[in-house]
């Protein structure tokens, strides 16, 4: 198959790491990988010398990156054009206005509302894809017809997460006690200040938490005013984030909305027991005791990091561990992706 991937994403993000996991899944299988994204971005700069075809847009200019696509479109047999992220999902659907050769596929994989309903209603988008069935039930209610949706979860690049000495990583970041870590960038959404209050309404001094990711920093603060600030370790923006929650007794995802976070299958591959809210993905990851369940506020939270700390945890680490081996390695999500892409062209 010739597959064009329309990135429009200017950052790096989880999402553009699966975009990443599938061009080059996809090209190790064979088929022929191009990609439209921006000149010297974080993903232009991971693939450039990975054997992946460019076609270079502007994400600020999205008729003119239209056409050039449909330039490319022109010259160029393809025969699925997959987008990714709303900015690409728009410029797709221009480049494929009156076209009827290739098959356009979406991919959805955030829990918001679809803003714009005739843009995803439109009858050009061949399939959807849903990186959970939470995002799926999101676009059902919102009038897209179920026939049109496929899921296919994200996938973890097993390669790059290995396990390392736990005491090493301890001792080199100062960890101490039972260490509760988040990993990911600071929003309102993503609950790191429900985390503080749940962390702070424990009472156990002995125990840490660490933070990391873009403008966590924001947080010292609010630490600072709950008297916990010896306690919260702020480590910010860190790309050996992986390799640091080594150093984790339990990762924690306080979010208020998560569409399947990314940072929970690395936690299932090195063995690090998860609490996590009851939202979106989070509860297909977490759920038949893969994990601990809590509501997202303080309270509930605070008695999931409590039941975490006194619990058995290896029986619920093994059976995240399978799972994650079973269904999240990209080698699966690459053969799904495959059916799906092989059924939409039968």
């Amino acid at each position: 198959m010739r597959i064009l991937n329309i990135e429009s994403a200017t950052n790096f993000s989880g999402g553009v790491n699966q975009t990443i996991i599938n061009c080059l899944g996809l090209r190790d299988r064979g088929h022929e990988v191009y990609l439209a994204c921006v000149y010297n971005s974080p993903i232009h700069k991971r693939l450039k010398n990975e054997g992946i075809g460019f076609v270079f847009i502007d994400e600020d200019r999205v008729l003119y990156s239209a056409g050039v696509i449909r330039g490319f479109l022109k010259n160029n047999r393809i025969d699925i054009v997959h987008t990714h992220h709303s900015k690409g999902h728009e410029i797709g659907l221009w480049a494929l206005m009156f076209r009827k050769k290739e098959k356009l596929v979406v991919q959805r994989s955030v829990l918001f509302p679809t803003r714009n309903l005739f843009k995803y209603l439109n009858p050009r988008i061949d399939l959807f894809i849903a990186n959970s069935n939470a995002v799926k039930d999101v676009l059902v209610k919102h009038f897209v017809n179920p026939s049109k949706v496929r899921v296919v979860y994200s996938a973890a690049n097993a390669d790059r997460i290995r396990r390392i000495d736990r005491e090493e990583i301890r001792e080199r970041f100062e960890f101490k006690g039972f260490v509760f870590g988040v990993v990911g960038n600071y929003s309102h959404f993503k609950g790191h200040d429900l985390l503080l209050e749940a962390f702070f309404s424990l009472g156990d001094n002995s125990s840490m938490l660490v933070l990391i990711g873009k403008d966590t920093e924001k947080l010292k603060t609010k630490a600072e005013a709950l008297d916990i600030s010896d306690r919260v370790k702020i480590l910010g923006f860190r790309p050996d984030a992986v390799e640091i929650m080594n150093g984790f007794d339990a990762l924690v995802v306080p979010s208020f909305k998560e569409s399947f976070p990314n940072v929970v299958i690395e936690a299932f591959l090195l063995g690090i027991p998860v609490v996590g809210s009851a939202v979106g993905g989070v509860v297909e990851l977490l759920s038949q005791n893969r994990g601990v369940l809590a509501q997202p506020n303080p309270s509930s939270l605070r008695d999931a990091l409590k039941r975490v700390m006194n619990i058995d945890r290896k029986p619920m680490i093994d059976r995240a561990y399978r799972f994650a081996l079973d269904n999240l390695l990209k080698e699966k999500k690459i053969e799904r992706l495959e059916t799906v892409y092989k059924e939409l062209l039968e």
